[in-house]
């Protein structure tokens, strides 16, 4: 199912042939995973369990399969997420791109459709996106998408900490 659409991508949701091409692009390179979920590389169980435990396999919020329109190519994940990290309802917005569609704006553009999504179609009064601090590259499209930052938090999950950075509409 579609979610999403911009001018180079499709973000819909995740089916399970996905989750071989998901392992090889991401959950298997250790460059994606340090900036994303820490520091240890995921076998091919916990990838596929992760995806079925996060990812829309059958709704609109979750984490999505990025496409590539040009090649039909699946890129990466993304998506909206609810969230409680500031201690009220919240929606994340989040992409995770495989290296080699690093540096095209995807990460830009896929995250405006979001931010969009979660002004016109949730109807929320404001958006989050945590990020590694690290992670350099994904600070900068925030920032380029109007995020400022507000907060540190430390996550549950294996992120750990995180810098939050905000959108008030």
């Amino acid at each position: 199912m579609k979610i999403l659409e911009t001018t180079r991508l499709i973000l819909r949701t995740v089916n399970h042939e996905d989750i071989p091409q998901l392992y090889k692009k991401i959950f298997s390179d250790i460059e994606v995973i340090k900036l994303t979920f820490g520091n240890e590389l995921f076998n091919l169980e916990e990838c596929t369990k992760f995806i079925k435990e996060n990812c829309n396999f059958d709704k609109e919020i979750g984490l999505s399969a990025i496409i590539e329109k040009q090649t039909n190519t699946l890129i990466g994940l993304g998506g909206v997420l609810q969230c409680e990290y500031l201690n009220q309802k919240d929606y994340e917005i989040g992409f995770i791109l495989a290296k080699e569609f690093w540096g095209k704006g995807y990460a830009t553009e896929i995250g405006q459709a979001q931010i969009d999504y979660v002004k016109n179609k949730i109807k929320a009064s404001r958006v989050i996106a945590l990020v590694d601090s690290s992670n350099t590259s994904s600070i900068n499209a925030i920032k380029k998408l109007n995020l400022s930052y507000f907060t540190k938090v430390k996550t549950e999950d294996s992120r750990g900490d995180r810098e939050v950075y905000i959108l008030n509409f």
